[in-house]
């Protein structure tokens, strides 16, 4: 039986919108939905928040969450999620895959993550990033990472502006990726590559190693939190949201304790 471990970096030095893990998003902070929702995934045998933040370490014991102070020294996601599986490794705790989840993309549905890991477990990549298509202004929205994919459903390329150049639709990826351990394991021995670097994407280090990236297609629009406007975007999304009443309560319990 295969073991899973997510992780959902967070730092509050972000230079489009500092600070944001803590932004509150209809009462509740953004970092905290990430986190509660999820809890709800059925697949995921350990979720830890990471992050170099006292602050955010600080909101997660209230809560009762589970986190680890990391370095403040990791460039990437991707780096943070390395550590973790590093100090765990340590400490006996043993995985068979590594879930990444961004703090800043609140609608993280708990159903599809559990796809998505069903999806690695079986497949012969190392991994798979969660994609969904879009079109319009999208497209040109260098907040927004664009993937393109082969007739193998395979990530050839990821760019901050629009790829294809003239197309009318294309795909985003999204901040949640499911890596074999040995496929996280192998990003964190190779050092940060050229495109990596100027598109600032994790996985394009992969790209740049001739490493393949699978991808898992999700027809449901998830806005990420890029920029101070987004909150109110989302806020919108996720009033009549079927996950965000399973853990409300929750939250205010822990709150008023």
């Amino acid at each position: 039986m295969t073991r899973t471990l997510a992780v959902i970096p967070a730092r509050l030095a972000s230079s489009r919108f500092p600070n944001k893990p803590l932004k509150m998003i209809l009462g509740i902070p953004m970092i905290a939905h990430c986190y509660y929702r999820a809890l709800l995934c059925k697949n995921v045998d350990k979720l830890i928040l990471a992050t170099p933040d006292k602050e955010i370490i600080e909101l997660s014991n209230q809560l009762g969450f589970k986190a680890i102070m990391t370095s403040d020294k990791h460039e990437r996601a991707t780096e943070r999620a390395c550590e973790v599986l590093d100090i765990l490794k340590s400490d006996g705790q043993l995985y068979d895959n590594v879930l990444l989840l961004q703090g800043d993309e609140p609608q993280i549905n708990p159903e599809t993550i559990d796809q998505l890991i069903k999806e690695i477990t079986e497949s012969n990549n190392d991994v798979i990033n969660l994609i969904h298509p879009i079109e319009n202004e999208d497209l040109i929205d260098t907040n927004i990472v664009k993937a393109i994919i082969n007739n193998d459903k395979d990530i050839i390329n990821f760019s901050r502006t629009a790829i294809p150049a003239n197309g009318k639709s294309g795909f985003r990826q999204l901040g949640m990726i499911a890596f074999k351990t040995n496929g996280l394991e192998k990003f964190s021995q190779l050092k940060p590559s050229k495109h990596e670097i100027i598109e600032s994407i994790d996985m394009m280090r992969f790209l740049d190693n001739d490493i393949k990236i699978g991808s898992f297609l999700t027809h449901e629009v998830m806005t990420g939190v890029d920029e101070e406007h987004h909150i109110g975007e989302v806020e919108k999304k996720m009033k009549n949201d079927i996950f965000f009443n399973k853990y409300i309560l929750s939250y205010e319990k822990s709150i008023n304790n």
